[in-house]
């Protein structure tokens, strides 16, 4: 089992096999002050082997700070199953859509982890928030 993609969205919501992702990919957010509740959702997008298929699966989410601090962990389990039509052999994608808001104690960089059954999975998803200046065309919102 491996991450196919990790990445933070404006929105994302998974919905019968398919990830609705608005303004994905975004890595500078600003807000008006600090702790903020970063008004943005996490898309996750996993490969499960065959020959892991209809187990429980154990996924952990987890934001951290520049220092590694956590200011967010989700954990949860899954259960990829072999639906009808599916090749012996292939690997299974399964979509997550984590909803926000995020917790954001102060300016800098964070990154999003993702580990699947206790394995650190890579690449992790790296953005920055900074406080907002005044300027009326922000990337994006919190």
């Amino acid at each position: 089992m491996k991450q196919e993609f990790l990445m933070l969205a404006d929105g994302a919501e998974a919905v019968n096999g398919k990830i609705y992702i608005l303004g994905g990919g975004v890595e500078r957010h600003l807000t008006k002050g600090f702790p903020a509740g970063l008004r943005a959702d996490i898309a996750v997008g996993v490969l499960v082997d065959w020959s892991e298929t209809n187990q429980r699966q154990a996924l952990l989410v987890r934001v951290v700070d520049e220092d590694g601090k956590p200011v967010a962990t989700i954990e949860a389990e899954f259960v990829a199953g072999r639906p009808p039509g599916a090749k012996q052999g292939q690997d299974l994608r399964t979509l997550m859509a984590i909803k926000g808001p995020i917790p954001i104690p102060h300016a800098g960089g964070y990154k999003i982890q993702l580990e699947l059954n206790g394995e650190p999975q890579d690449p992790p998803f790296r953005f920055w928030v900074d406080q907002l200046d005044g300027a009326p065309n922000s990337p994006a919102r919190t």
